[in-house]
């Protein structure tokens, strides 16, 4: 009997260690399933603060945009829009070639390493309407405020900010990437057109550039140059060359707020002269022209093929151009931070597009 109940006091003893164990076991796991029940409150803390965080980032960033896509129905995308109750489609006998000189100077090329490259100084679009003989240019201020693609510095992808146009073209790679996020910030501001042709030179190809039709001579435009360079005063009738083409078109006071502006309208005068220049030639003299690129090679980049350059040369030689070609972008000039800021009047840049490039249906 004695050993039965040793033996039972036995059982009921390690029974018992067995039920504390147990017991403990579930207080350990009640209180590990709290931590990780907190530690996943946090979590989600966390994730819905940076939700927030980017949430109101791009807010900021779509209040910041100027694009007039905010303005109408766009429908089936750039091709057929709708406004004030009226439609329209694409002229597609439109091509558009891009054109920008950046502010750097030395051998054009890319780079592995993206970012931090020249900026676009100059930028025009080039309109060329086969269907109307047509042919605008389109001056775009390089402190435009609108959207534009930036990447890291290995080339991701970091989205749409908004901020000056110039610097669409230094967040690429100094090459084809930078010229095509030039685009594409610029097809952005136009409702999405296409804008695929591009030609962008730097600093040390002006010379060239004015040496391809051996010098232009115009009018200057402005006294913005006339306290540094006296010979190139308001109203005076000068031949550009290699020793003040690039003053002509480069120089301004940084120090005078706005004073891109004055430069734009040299730079206006200049291309109005050049291009009346080319208008003059015949076939052949233009068909040379492609050849005599080859001299600034390292200072030009482009995709353009020559038989587009030599349909796109007829094309100019056949429309209509005079200085009422040059389309003002309306807008507001503000005070920026750290630089100049542009934005567009979207009601006026909105019926421009419209004007130039779409007929009513």
């Amino acid at each position: 009997m004695r050993k039965r109940e040793k033996q039972n006091e036995r059982e009921r003893n390690h029974s018992s260690r067995n039920t504390n164990r147990h017991r403990h076991r579930r207080s350990r796991w009640r209180c590990r399933k709290k931590q990780i029940l907190s530690t996943a409150a946090i979590c989600m803390c966390c994730v819905l603060a940076a939700a927030i965080f980017l949430f109101r980032e791009q807010r900021e960033q779509r209040e910041m945009q100027v694009s007039a896509l905010n303005t109408h129905d766009t429908g089936s995308g750039y091709r057929d829009i709708t406004y004030q109750g009226k439609h329209y489609r694409y002229n597609s006998l439109i091509k558009t070639v891009l054109y920008a000189g950046v502010d750097g100077t030395g051998k054009m090329e890319e780079t592995l390493q993206y970012g931090n490259k020249a900026r676009a100084d100059v930028i025009s679009l080039i309109v060329l309407d086969k269907k109307h003989k047509r042919m605008t240019i389109l001056p775009i201020s390089r402190d435009t405020m609108t959207e534009i693609r930036r990447y890291s510095m290995n080339g991701n992808d970091n989205g749409l900010y908004a901020t000056h146009l110039g610097y669409a073209y230094s967040y690429g790679n100094g090459g084809k990437v930078s010229c095509e996020n030039l685009c594409e910030s610029v097809s952005r501001m136009f409702l999405g057109i296409p804008v695929r042709e591009y030609v962008v030179t730097n600093q040390d190809s002006m010379p060239y550039i004015n040496d391809l039709v051996k010098g232009i001579t115009l009018t200057v435009p402005n006294d913005d140059l006339e306290e540094k360079y006296p010979e190139l005063a308001r109203g005076e009738q000068v031949t550009l060359d290699e020793t003040n083409v690039v003053d002509f078109l480069q120089y301004r006071d940084t120090e005078t707020d706005f004073s891109n502006e004055g430069r734009m309208e040299r730079q206006k005068a200049y291309a109005t002269a050049y291009i009346e220049k080319i208008r003059e030639m015949d076939t052949g003299d233009i068909a040379e022209l492609w050849n005599s690129l080859e001299e600034m090679d390292d200072l030009l980049q482009t995709n353009i093929t020559k038989n587009k350059y030599l349909d796109f040369s007829e094309q100019v030689r056949e429309s209509e151009f005079s200085e009422e070609s040059f389309r003002t972008i309306e807008g507001e000039d503000r005070m920026g931070e750290l630089h100049d800021e542009f934005y567009p009047d979207e009601d006026a840049l909105l019926n421009l597009i419209i004007e130039l490039f779409y007929d009513e249906v």
